[in-house]
């Protein structure tokens, strides 16, 4: 167990450095209790070995959802994943009126896409980037995702996103993990909000 608290200790240390602002909370799964106001709205969670899995649950009829609270305008968000049979996940990001952008790892690409607005008959999802990824079963990802303004950066382990959107500069409520299928695991999980 000491070996493994090293090694989760090391490879958290050897991620890249949050711009910015120092991280306001860190979270590595040593214990099974979830940092105050984490918690599953759909699906099933639950610390296994020292990460957070989410799978979903057929009788929800929906994804897995895990919430992260984090008012913030600007932030950089840091974590691992691991793919163990699921079909993919999403980072989600909301703002005060619903769903605002989100990266999707998902059936061999990751991307970057504004939502659309769902009280707006005319809104249509808007892709930022797009890139071919393929993330091994049972391999760990690393991934990061910075707003600035009006920019998002997303590092999803080789492949680098950059997309620009007005819309990006509003208020943020914090992070949601999305998943279909079972499961993804989620470690490391470091975030700094900005003003």
């Amino acid at each position: 167990m000491k070996t493994a608290l090293v090694l989760a200790a090391v490879l958290f240390l050897t991620l890249p450095p949050l711009t910015g602002a120092e991280p306001v909370m860190k979270a590595d799964f040593s214990t099974e209790a979830l940092p105050e106001a984490w918690k599953g709205i759909k699906g099933e969670w639950k610390v296994v070995d020292g990460a957070l899995m989410g799978a979903e649950l057929e009788s929800d009829k929906h994804a897995a959802v895990f919430s992260i609270p984090d008012p913030h305008m600007d932030s950089n968000l840091r974590f691992r994943f691991r793919l163990d049979g699921a079909k993919g996940f999403h980072l989600s990001y909301n703002h005060a009126k619903g769903h605002l952008f989100r990266v999707a790892v998902v059936g061999g690409t990751v991307t970057l896409t504004m939502d659309k607005d769902k009280k707006d008959p005319a809104s249509k999802a808007e892709v930022l980037g797009k890139e071919s990824f393929t993330a091994k079963p049972g391999e760990w990802v690393e991934m990061s995702c910075s707003v600035e303004g009006t920019t998002a950066k997303v590092t999803c382990g080789d492949v680098t996103l950059t997309g620009t959107h007005e819309n990006l500069a509003k208020e943020k409520t914090g992070y949601r993990f999305v998943v279909q299928g079972a499961t993804v695991g989620f470690d490391d999980i470091a975030f700094a909000g900005g003003e």
